[in-house]
């Protein structure tokens, strides 16, 4: 029966109860509750690019997930135990995070700032309970592996978000380093230096043969990287990988993704002295090839399903 049929059926008797709109109650006030963090979420996905690929990735990493997985609807618009105990769950982090909160006005001024931006984090992890809870309310248990592993991607997702900026400098560090050694190799005389640039802040200016190249934030790779490390955990917990083996999952998405970016800008330096006149053409399309590229090699070396799959297959 087409999914939709069997949401309507189930709504047409399920709401005959005061049950089903005591859930719908809870869920309504549950997304109240997040509508500040879905607002914080959306504004940095339309603000940064590489946040707005990320989220794109892991979404057609979901539809993948969903084709092969062989999910099935069953019970839906009802409140199984599973996802009970994941709104309680979204709900208690909730009041855990409101009442420290008000807990921290008992801390000196100077440290309050700084624990209430810790204690901000507790609605990362609610919100991604929430909406497991609610993907499971919705579909039912046949969609449970699925949800588990979306949610918990969602949760790091936007736990990885905040380290954009902090990570910046060290990343641009990095990549301009790894390139310039690899691009030593081939033969080309490299230099690499700060200088000041516009509103006096500093630029990193990689010289290749006497070529300068600015190392801005977004050669600084973070945007790959976040995104071969989601594919890689959403990977480790659709396979339900114990601790070691996720750990070495996630680390060889973060070398993938490391190695992609030096080899996009390895590509992009190599070419630019030959095509100067289209540089900024070709600076992108040497980006979404190694960008795509990468995903996709990331996707194959942890076998990220690309067929049908029997139940419980690893």
């Amino acid at each position: 029966m087409p999914i939709r049929k069997q949401l309507l059926g189930s709504f047409t008797e399920r709401s005959r109860g005061p049950d089903f709109w005591i859930h719908i109650l809870l869920y309504a006030c549950m997304g109240l509750a997040f509508w500040p963090i879905t607002l914080w979420f959306a504004n940095t996905a339309h603000d940064q690019s590489r946040i707005f690929h990320a989220l794109i990735v892991l979404g057609l990493a979901t539809t993948f997930l969903i084709k092969f997985g062989r999910i099935t609807i069953e019970q839906p618009l009802s409140l199984s135990e599973t996802a009970r105990r994941y709104l309680i769950g979204a709900y208690a982090l909730l009041l855990l995070g409101f009442a420290t909160g008000k807990a921290t006005t008992l801390l000196p001024i100077e440290q309050q700032a700084a624990a209430l931006n810790i204690l901000s984090l507790l609605s990362i992890p609610a919100y991604g309970c929430g909406l497991i809870s609610l993907t499971l309310f919705v579909f039912g248990m046949g969609v449970r592996r699925v949800a588990v592993t979306v949610g918990g991607t969602l949760i790091a997702f936007l736990l990885l978000s905040i380290l954009m900026e902090p990570l910046d400098w060290p990343l641009r560090g990095l990549a301009g380093q790894w390139s310039g050694t690899v691009l030593g190799l081939l033969g080309k005389e490299v230099q690499m230096g700060l200088m000041q640039g516009e509103e006096q802040l500093p630029m990193l200016i990689m010289l290749v043969d006497q070529h300068p190249f600015h190392v801005a934030s977004e050669c600084n790779g973070f945007g790959v990287i976040l995104t071969s490390l989601l594919i890689a955990f959403l990977l480790g917990l659709y396979r339900q990988l114990g601790p070691i083996r996720l750990l070495v999952s996630i680390a060889a998405g973060i070398f993938i993704g490391f190695a992609f970016n030096i080899l996009r800008i390895v590509i992009i330096v190599l070419l630019a002295p030959s095509l100067m006149d289209h540089y900024m053409l070709m600076h992108e399309i040497v980006g979404g090839i190694t960008y795509w590229g990468c995903l996709i090699v990331v996707w194959l070396v942890l076998k990220g399903p690309t067929h049908h799959e029997s139940a419980g297959q690893d």
